[in-house]
């Protein structure tokens, strides 16, 4: 290139000096910056004279609201050129203008999968450490396994443990945002992929990968998809600033009488600030990231598996394509072209979706029991005729309020039969019920009230069956020193509040995260948290028959029926202890007296449900009834 200059005796951009050489042309930091999209406040203008500026939430454990500027990103280098040139390139915005604070701290993650993986992992950091980019290595673990690499489901695990150590990494450093180095080439990729494996019925699997997503593979990691800590439950409807919710805003003398047990602490809703994936390079193809690092001397390593076409389909596909022409309609231009069709249909469909949703009358969510009332009008009915498509997203995000279902895998629309069966049942006159995607729903007779027509559905969690009660039979294990304390600290009569020692964040039945504090570590190892089961009543009529007769009232007005056996218990050395979502405790007695209490294992409790589609908490949270307690 100096050569070049030097013999025109003028200087060249990078641009024209591309064209003369027929060599791509590096990403330049102008084209960068508008690809971050939600993360600047301002675009760039075409003569660069406005600077764009970065926002987000650099959250602390106190309940300061304001929103700062984005002092640390997270970037996740593999020591590729495209996880490299992605990181220069953040790198250079506070160089390029101090009032952009975005310092990027990169993860590298050593797989342990062959050998040599932990020298290439610090040669990465060394590079990075001459770029001037915060690095740190992170170790995969493969308990019992020699050779992880010849699994044949190795791709998914390692994925998934990859996103988790970072995901992990990154809470412990306040970091919500995370960049990753997915380019055009990728995307072209995956759609050919997804076309490959199981040609779609629908447009959904045509998408490709989004420009921002919130972190996969990450439900039980606590943090990934909301606040870490614990926030009271009037203090989250304040926040969310719900002002027909009046029972726990208007009346907190009533809710504190309620609640005097486990320091006044309800089950609550837990606060979004999940962590973020953005892909900022998906429209620039791998050859100018490369450039990137020939341009400005980035070494960078070349994994020499990737050229292997007998490997992955993926590696296949970047054989052919690099190999042969292919017809036009799989090269990468068409195959752009089809992932904006599709994202573009999604869209609207989406939008389709929330309309039929906002449609939906008298919404009660019970958090105690994971409830869902709701009256669904004709218009809604009508519309699983008119348009299925629309009916069948509403119906998906609905359901998965109260799902147990993995995050990952709910799906954007349920089934066409589905829709037909939930439109026949809304038209027949009995009472029925009906699952979908893991969510049972019961028809109620209640016709009182509403518009002609419209019917109302209560939504839960399905009875469960044997082996799920043995898989949501799960132990505490203690808190790291990175996690969270109690956001709420509030005294107790008879507890210290700094008394024991708090468990770890569990996450319960894809629907609860709890934790606890017990005296000792050896009484923490004797805590289980598991459902209600019917043996639990007969151990409560023979021990304590008047609390028992306490709980069966509360069962008739929370979880009715069976839905008291998917309510989530405490158990000490095996007989239950408390009921967590009900702020129910049952008393031990002295065994020396009937009525003299001891202190009880479970010194304290906080507990909130999982985080749910964004839509309940902005657009219809003012319209729900929300219920965390008996006032």
């Amino acid at each position: 290139m100096a050569k070049l200059e030097k013999l025109l005796r003028i200087p060249l951009s990078t641009k024209k000096i591309s064209q003369l050489t027929g060599r791509p042309s590096p990403v330049t930091l102008e084209e960068f910056l508008p690809c971050l999209g939600g993360l600047r406040t301002n675009d760039i203008s075409g003569h660069g004279t406005q600077k764009p500026s970065f926002v987000g939430i650099h959250y602390s454990p106190s309940f300061n609201n304001s929103v700062l500027p984005l002092t640390f990103a997270g970037v996740c280098v593999s020591g590729g050129p495209d996880s490299m040139a992605l990181a220069w390139l953040l790198r250079q915005i506070s160089m390029f203008d101090k009032h952009l604070p975005i310092e990027p701290v990169a993860f590298i993650v050593d797989h342990r999968a062959r050998e040599g993986s932990r020298e290439e992992a610090e040669f990465v950091a060394g590079e990075l450490d001459k770029l001037g980019i915060a690095n740190l290595i992170l170790t995969m673990t493969w308990p019992g396994i020699a050779r992880p690499s010849q699994l044949s489901d190795f791709e998914n695990r390692a994925r998934e443990s990859r996103y988790r150590l970072i995901a992990k990494a990154a809470i412990e450093r306040n970091i919500r945002h995370l960049f990753v180095g997915h380019h055009q080439d990728d995307q072209v990729e995956t759609v050919l992929m997804r076309l490959l494996r199981n040609a779609p019925s629908n447009f959904l699997g045509l998408q490709g990968m989004a420009a921002t997503t919130a972190i996969p593979c990450c439900e039980s990691v606590r943090g990934a998809h909301e606040w870490p800590g614990y926030e009271s439950f009037p203090e989250w409807i304040r926040r969310r600033d719900a002002p027909t919710y009046k029972r726990q805003v208007e009346a907190e003398a009533d809710l504190r009488i309620a609640s005097s047990a486990n320091f006044e602490k309800l089950v609550t809703m837990p606060r979004s600030e999940g962590l973020l994936i953005h892909r900022p390079l998906l429209i620039f193809p791998k050859s100018r990231l490369v450039e990137v690092c020939d341009v400005h001397k980035i070494n960078y390593v070349r994994d020499k598996t990737n050229n292997d076409p007998t490997l992955t389909m993926r590696n296949s596909l970047r054989y052919l394509r690099s190999t042969h022409v292919l017809p036009r309609a799989l090269q990468a231009e068409s195959i752009l072209g089809l992932a904006q069709w599709a994202q573009n249909k999604t869209q609207a469909l989406v939008k389709r979706g929330t309309n039929l949703l906002n449609t939906l009358q008298d919404l009660t969510f019970d958090l105690r029991s994971g409830v869902l009332t709701v009256r669904v009008p004709k218009d809604f009915v009508l519309a699983c005729k008119s348009d299925p498509d629309a009916a069948a997203n509403a119906l998906a995000r609905l359901t998965s309020v109260v799902s147990f279902q993995p995050r990952d895998s709910v799906p954007s629309v349920i089934s066409w039969q589905n829709i037909q069966d939930f439109r026949q049942q809304n038209l027949s006159p009995r009472s029925q019920c009906l699952t979908i995607q893991r969510a049972f729903l019961r028809k109620l007779t209640d016709r009182t009230r509403g518009e002609e027509g419209s019917v109302v559905w209560r939504l839960s969690r399905p009875p469960m069956r044997a082996a799920e009660v043995e898989r949501a039979t799960m132990k505490f294990t203690p808190r790291e020193e990175h996690e969270t304390a109690s956001a709420v600290q509030q005294g107790n009569p008879g507890v210290a509040s700094n008394q024991g020692i708090w468990s770890a964040w569990l996450f319960w039945d894809h629907r609860y995260w709890i934790r606890i504090r017990a005296k000792d570590a050896d009484t923490l190892d004797q805590i289980e948290v598991r459902p209600f089961q019917n043996a639990d009543e007969s151990y409560l009529r023979h021990n304590h028959e008047g609390e028992r007769d306490v709980l069966q009232k509360m069962f008739a007005k929370v979880a009715p029926g069976k839905l008291r056996y998917t309510l989530p218990v405490l158990t000490w050395q095996g007989n239950v202890c408390v009921f967590p979502t009900l702020n129910f405790l049952v008393q031990k007695k002295h065994p020396s007296s009937v009525s003299l209490p001891v202190q009880h294992p479970a010194l304290e409790w906080e507990i909130c449900y999982k985080s749910i589609d964004e839509y309940f908490l902005t657009e219809r949270k003012i319209s729900i009834d929300w219920r965390s307690v008996e006032t």
